[in-house]
C-alpha cells in the first residue's frame, strides 16, 4: 500500500477502525500527521468518525485513540507473557520446534519426547566428548559422516528454518553438550524481547533462565553429562587453540595462581610444546611472575606417574569405595538439592501471605466473594504445585542415595588395572596442577584422602 501511495496510485486509505491501522500510537501518529498529509492522502476510520479530509473535532482526539490503542496493545502482551511464564514455571515445553534429539508429542500438548532418530547422534556426541574429543574435533568428525546438521534435520521434518547450515561447527556441539534438556530438564526462558514494540531478542543471564527438572524422559544420564561439563569448563580459557592436550586447563601457575599457557618450539627431534607462565610472557618488565616453563612431555609423564603410583598404593578397593562416596555426597548436597527447597519455601510463604491479603481485601470489601475464591484457586494451585516439587527433590535425595552405590562402583572400577590415564580420569580425580620456577609440579586431588598420599 505505500508503495502505491508513493506511485500516486492511492490518495485515500479506509479502515474500520483506528485500531486496524495500527496500535503503535508513536507509528500511527507519523502516518496520520506526517505521512499522509505529505503524500495527499486521506484517511478516514468508519467506526471512530475520523476524516482527514473535513475539519472535524473527532479528529483532534485521533491522537488520543491511538495511545488507548497502543496500551491495549501492552495488556495483550503482558497477559500473553504471564501465560508464557506459568507454564514455563510448570515445565511445559512452549517452544514452536523441540531440541535437537527430541520432538513435541502428539498425544500431550506442551510434552516433548525423545526422537528415536536422533537420539544415537547426541549419544555419540556426549560419548566423544567424555573420551575427551574436543568440541571441534567432534563437529569436524559429523561433517566428514555426512551426519545432517540440526537445521538440515528439522528442515527434513518439515519445520521452516530460515537460516540453514550445511556443517556442524564446535559452537553447536557445545550448546548440546551443555544443555540439560538431555538430562530431562527443561530449560526455556533464554531469550526475550526487549518490548512488545520491538522483535528484537536478548540473551538473559544463566541465573534468570527457566529450569525446571524431572520433566520429560532424558536421553543422557546425569553422571555423563556433569562430567561432560567439567572438562568443558577446564578447556576454557586456554591460550592454545589449535592443539589440544591431556592436561588442557589443569595446569596453573604455583607463583600467581592463573592458568599456565602452552606455546610450541621446533627442535631437531621435531615440535615440542611447553608450559609457560602467561603472566610473566605478557608483563615481564612489571615483574608479576618468574620466569619460568616446563616441557609439556614432562609433566603429562608425572602426572599420570604420580595418579597410578597413589591409585596403586591407595587401592584397598574398599577404602576408595569409602572417599568416593563421601565426595559425592557432599557434591550432591551443595549442588542439587538445598538450594532448591530454600527457594520454594521462600515462594510458599510468599504465596501464604498474598493469601492472607486477598482474605483481608474480602472482608474489607475490596473483593467480592467470587474474586476472592477464584484468586484462592489460583494460589492454592500454585502452593501445591511448589509443595510438590520440594517432596520430589527429598525424595530424589533419596533415590540418590539408594543408586550411589553403583555409582561408586562404576567410578572405582575404571581405575583398576589402570595404566594410562586420560581425561576422564584427570575430572573424576585431579582438581587443579601446579608448576613452579624450580620445575616443581604439584597435584590437588579432588578427594582429600589421595592428597595425602
Amino acid at each position: 500500500m505505500l508503495q502505491d501511495i508513493e506511485s500516486k496510485k492511492i490518495n485515500m486509505v479506509i479502515t474500520k477502525d483506528l485500531s486496524r491501522l495500527g496500535r503503535d500510537y508513536i507509528q500511527t501518529g507519523f502516518y496520520l500527521e506526517k505521512y499522509f498529509p505529505e503524500n495527499r492522502v486521506r484517511y478516514i476510520s468508519i467506526l471512530d468518525n475520523i476524516d482527514t479530509g473535513i475539519e472535524s473535532t473527532n479528529n483532534d482526539i485521533t491522537p488520543f485513540k491511538a495511545i488507548l490503542n497502543d496500551m491495549y496493545a501492552k495488556d495483550i502482551s503482558s497477559k500473553i507473557k504471564s501465560v508464557k511464564r506459568n507454564k514455563q514455571e510448570l515445565g511445559l515445553f512452549i517452544g514452536g520446534k523441540a531440541p535437537y534429539g527430541y520432538k513435541c508429542s502428539k498425544e500431550t500438548s506442551n510434552k516433548i519426547i525423545i526422537d528415536e532418530e536422533a537420539r544415537p547422534i547426541i549419544e555419540r556426541i556426549f560419548n566423544e566428548a567424555k573420551s575427551g574429543k574436543t568440541c571441534r574435533a567432534i563437529a569436524q568428525d559429523l561433517s566428514i559422516d555426512k551426519i545432517p546438521t540440526p537445521s538440515q534435520y528439522a528442515i527434513s521434518k518439515g519445520h521452516k528454518i530460515t537460516k540453514v547450515s550445511n556443517y556442524w561447527a564446535d559452537t553447536r556441539i557445545r550448546e548440546i553438550l551443555l544443555n540439560e534438556v538431555y538430562i530431562g530438564n527443561m530449560v526455556q526462558g533464554r531469550m526475550k524481547k526487549i518490548n512488545y514494540k520491538s522483535k528484537i531478542n536478548i540473551r538473559l543471564p544463566k541465573e534468570q533462565w527457566k529450569v525446571v527438572e524431572n520433566t520429560h524422559e532424558p536421553i543422557i544420564d546425569k553422571e555423563t553429562f556433569y562430567k561432560v561439563r567439567e572438562m568443558i569448563e577446564k578447556r576454557k580459557r586456554t591460550r592454545v587453540k589449535t592443539h589440544d592436550y591431556l592436561l588442557k586447563g589443569f595446569v596453573h601457575c604455583h607463583e600467581c595462581g592463573k592458568k599456565v599457557g602452552c606455546s610450541s618450539r621446533e627442535l631437531a627431534t621435531g615440535k615440542v610444546y611447553y608450559f609457560r607462565c602467561s603472566t610473566y610472557t605478557a608483563n615481564a618488565r612489571l615483574g608479576l611472575c618468574t620466569s619460568h616453563n616446563i616441557r609439556m612431555d614432562i609433566v603429562e609423564k608425572a602426572v599420570n606417574n604420580k595418579i597410578i603410583s597413589i591409585l596403586n598404593s591407595f587401592f584397598d578397593k574398599n577404602n576408595l569405595i569409602k572417599v568416593a562416596k563421601t565426595k559425592i555426597e557432599e557434591k550432591r548436597k551443595s549442588i542439587y538439592i538445598e538450594k532448591d527447597i530454600q527457594e520454594y519455601e521462600i515462594k510458599i510463604n510468599k504465596i501464604s501471605l498474598e493469601i492472607d491479603n486477598i482474605y483481608d481485601d474480602k472482608l474489607s470489601g475490596i473483593i467480592t466473594e467470587d474474586d476472592f475464591i477464584r484468586i484462592y484457586k489460583k494460589k492454592k494451585l500454585e502452593k501445591e504445585t511448589l509443595q510438590k516439587k520440594i517432596e520430589d527433590k527429598k525424595l530424589y535425595i533419596e533415590k540418590d542415595i539408594v543408586n550411589e552405590d553403583e555409582l561408586v562402583k562404576k567410578i572405582v572400577t575404571k581405575f583398576q588395572d589402570l595404566k594410562q590415564i586420560n581425561r576422564e580420569i584427570l575430572c573424576d580425580l585431579v582438581d587443579r596442577i601446579e608448576i613452579d620456577k624450580n620445575k616443581k609440579i604439584y597435584i590437588y586431588f579432588k578427594f582429600n584422602s589421595l592428597q595425602e598420599k
